[in-house]
């Protein structure tokens, strides 16, 4: 089985950022410059409102057009491109079912500084970290109360080996989204999630790509059902 992780971190930690749209007087209406008495008055001007103000994500969610059919075991897919899969979750007491999209957007190498955050820092001595970007567009409606599950995918360096991840503090096997940077807020309406996991790399690896086989981070045996395992879906 190719599932590994390395270390755990002592903290997570979160970006928040808030927008708010600005407004002019009192109660969010436009204020206004009343006229000044006298012959060289100048002619009142009426403040203008401004919408949220723009953000400059480090990704942008792409569009991923209408949904195909399921995209099959062995299937190479650029970046960007995605992959259609059928999906079972449980959430709570219900198993709901139905497809998801899901893309590799970018693969990038990070600072090494990243391992600054966590108490056991020294233990990545020779790592280097790479943010793996990834999209994930639901065609279902998740229960109430529930954030919908993302795929599991697993890192690959440039030879198609598999390489280690950085593990989240809330689950040893999965994880997490500690790559620092600026990505969209999950779009409730159109059911996209751009998300980000670090994979980790030494002994003068690279990492170049990453793979879905049909597995997930708690997977110990490979199912003998699973025909993605032997030939997985793989965007590079």
């Amino acid at each position: 089985m190719r599932l590994q992780s390395l270390a755990v971190p002592a903290t997570t930690l979160a970006i928040a950022m808030v927008l708010t749209g600005c407004s002019g007087g009192a109660g969010g209406s436009g204020g206004e410059v009343k006229e000044r008495k006298g012959s060289d008055a100048a002619a009142p001007t009426q403040a203008t409102e401004t919408g949220p103000l723009e953000v400059d994500y480090e990704v942008e969610a792409v569009d991923f057009g209408a949904p195909g059919a399921v995209t099959g075991p062995g299937t190479a897919l650029a970046l960007g491109q995605p992959a259609w899969l059928n999906q079972t979750e449980t959430y709570g007491e219900e198993e709901v079912s139905g497809g998801v999209g899901v893309a590799v957007l970018q693969v990038s190498e990070l600072d090494a500084s990243l391992f600054d955050q966590f108490s056991n820092a020294s233990e990545f001595e020779g790592y280097t970290p790479y943010a793996v970007i990834t999209q994930h567009q639901w065609l279902y409606d998740t229960p109430e109360g529930y954030d919908p599950a993302t795929v599991d995918l697993f890192p690959l360096d440039a030879a198609g080996a598999d390489t280690e991840y950085l593990t989240s503090g809330f689950s040893l096997n999965s994880p997490g989204d500690s790559c620092g940077l600026l990505l969209p807020e999950y779009d409730e309406e159109a059911r996209v999630l751009v998300s980000c996991f670090v994979a980790l790399a030494k002994d003068g690896a690279v990492v170049t790509s990453a793979e879905y086989n049909g597995e997930s981070y708690q997977s110990f045996i490979a199912s003998s059902d699973n025909p993605y395992f032997p030939s997985p879906v793989v965007w590079k």
